[in-house]
């Protein structure tokens, strides 16, 4: 058995920010209820927790590339274990219905919000991949689905396992995240125009052409700034929330690189703007919690 070629089918890159999405937002939910002290005592829980949440994101890496072995061949991304045919599709369905299942169960045995979660997030998965939805071939549609899926609901799913999850905070958060992943979930397709094209995939790369597509990049992370600093100024979130701008100088770097076209490849499979988009989404859910840990310690010097 080949290990390596199962253990690139999940593209483990791709599931730190899940981890940490579940890891650090419920910090932030037990830092904000004041409640912290239980972290250590349902450790074991936290992490079943946030392995339901990888694997539901493993599946559908697993489910995309299934669907996808001609368009990985013509993107010149044949290195991949399908498209390489290290691994058959018939077990690779397998795997991703073991991790959909997985996912869920745990997601219901935790409670039956973060169980429901689960299910809309393998729910996601199949409505992007796979026929009659695929929406994977729809303009905006495409990239807006995941800006749903990675951006506004893995902070209210973490926040279900121990907080209510009608609090506004992980609302708020995940729609300024939806709005920053809409924008730059684009960079995953730079490198796949030609082959998108040849076989009817409409990302927002193929349609708009590199030029306009980043200034609609540019766009939506001013966008989703900008909602952070109205929702500071109206008081829907603390203060120390402001700690998340931040993200903003990844961002410039981000949209510099796009500007001069002056990102290379990398050996984790796609460019570095994708690898950044990767590291940068899972800054905002370390940062937010960051935030509220240290707002103990400014309310004193306050």
């Amino acid at each position: 058995m080949n290990l390596k070629a199962w253990f690139m089918l999940v593209r483990p890159f791709t599931l730190i920010a899940p981890f940490m999405a579940v890891i650090f937002g419920i910090i932030l939910q037990l830092a904000y209820y004041e409640e912290l002290e239980i972290f250590w005592e349902h450790l074991g829980l936290i992490l079943f927790a946030a392995l339901a949440l990888t694997a539901a994101q493993a599946a559908g890496q697993i489910m995309n590339q299934i669907e996808d072995v001609e368009i990985d061949k013509a993107n010149r991304k044949d290195y991949r274990p399908l498209a390489k045919g290290e691994i058959s599709i018939e077990k690779a369905q397998v795997l991703a219905w073991f991790f959909a299942i997985f996912s869920i169960i745990v997601g219901y045995t935790i409670n039956i919000y973060y169980g429901s979660f689960m299910v809309l997030f393998i729910f996601f998965g199949i409505l992007y991949n796979i026929e009659p939805f695929r929406l994977k071939r729809r303009l905006w549609l495409n990239t807006g689905s995941l800006a749903i899926s990675r951006g506004l609901l893995p902070l209210p799913a973490a926040w279900s396992i121990f907080g209510n999850i009608s609090d506004a905070t992980p609302w708020l958060l995940g729609s300024i995240m939806a709005i920053w992943v809409l924008a730059w979930q684009n960079t995953k397709d730079i490198n796949d125009i030609e082959g998108d094209k040849k076989f009817g995939i409409i990302t927002p790369v193929v349609y708009h052409g590199l030029k306009k597509l980043t200034l609609i990049i540019a766009l939506l992370s001013f966008l989703s700034f900008l909602l952070l600093a109205f929702y500071l100024q109206t008081g829907l979130l603390s203060k120390n929330m402001a700690s998340l701008f931040l993200l903003g100088i990844p961002t410039l770097w981000m949209l510099y690189k796009l500007y001069k076209m002056d990102f290379s490849n990398i050996t984790l499979e796609n460019n570095e703007l994708w690898a950044a988009f990767y590291l940068t989404l899972a800054g905002f859910y370390i940062l937010a919690a960051a935030s509220y840990l240290v707002e103990p310690y400014i309310s004193l010097f306050s």
